[in-house]
């Protein structure tokens, strides 16, 4: 049986955003499954020492971000919001979400690209709670419950091991993919990882 794809992201990462159905269909045609991995995107920055907030970032690649965001969306067929209402806000919740959710045996694309369309198209807050829930339960699922063992020391020790595994892969930032052993980071790979994927 083939290895799954993994996937390390955080759902405040338009980059992430943008590439989760495309990741998804080329999965889909090569027979692969995706291992969904949230990840502490500021602990991976620090210990590689790559990556900052984006507040830090030099001026013109902030400009130049604001520029990418509409041409990827447009170029992807996918909608977003280059300047949400929502942003930036902490990531910790709705990754933590996510983990609790998958933990209770939800699908992790539903959850994922539930909780990122909040964020980047319909201007919601996902790092407050009554809105993280209000996703969940558009889902069928108990939001309530969901965001309540958020913080478990359960979901902590996944987190963790997520951000464990992204390190020893060399991702220093989301989105990253592993293919086989092989690193590939951005969603602006995805095309590179469907050629490999076809035996290239």
């Amino acid at each position: 049986m083939s290895t799954p794809i993994t996937f390390y992201y955080a759902c405040v990462s338009p980059w992430s955003y943008l590439g989760l159905d495309a990741l998804k269909e080329i999965a889909d045609r090569h027979g692969r499954e995706i291992d969904f991995r949230p990840t502490d995107v500021a602990r991976t920055w620090s210990e590689t020492g790559a990556g900052q907030p984006l507040g830090n970032r030099p001026e013109v690649l902030q400009s130049y971000r604001l520029l990418e965001l509409p041409r990827w969306g447009a170029w992807r067929g996918v909608p977003i919001n280059k300047e949400p209402k929502h942003f930036p806000v902490p990531y910790h919740l709705s990754t933590n979400a996510i983990i609790a959710a998958t933990q209770n045996g939800a699908a992790p694309y539903e959850v994922t690209r539930a909780l990122m369309r909040g964020c980047w198209v319909e201007e919601r807050d996902i790092s407050d709670e009554g809105d993280v829930a209000d996703i969940l339960n558009g889902l069928g699922l108990d939001g309530a419950e969901i965001v309540g063992r958020a913080g478990s020391d359960e979901v902590a020790k996944e987190l963790a091991a997520n951000t464990d595994a992204a390190l020893a892969d060399k991702a220093w930032s989301v989105p990253s993919y592993v293919v086989d052993g092989e690193l590939f980071f951005g969603q602006d790979r995805l095309e590179m990882i469907d050629w490999r994927l076809s035996g290239n």
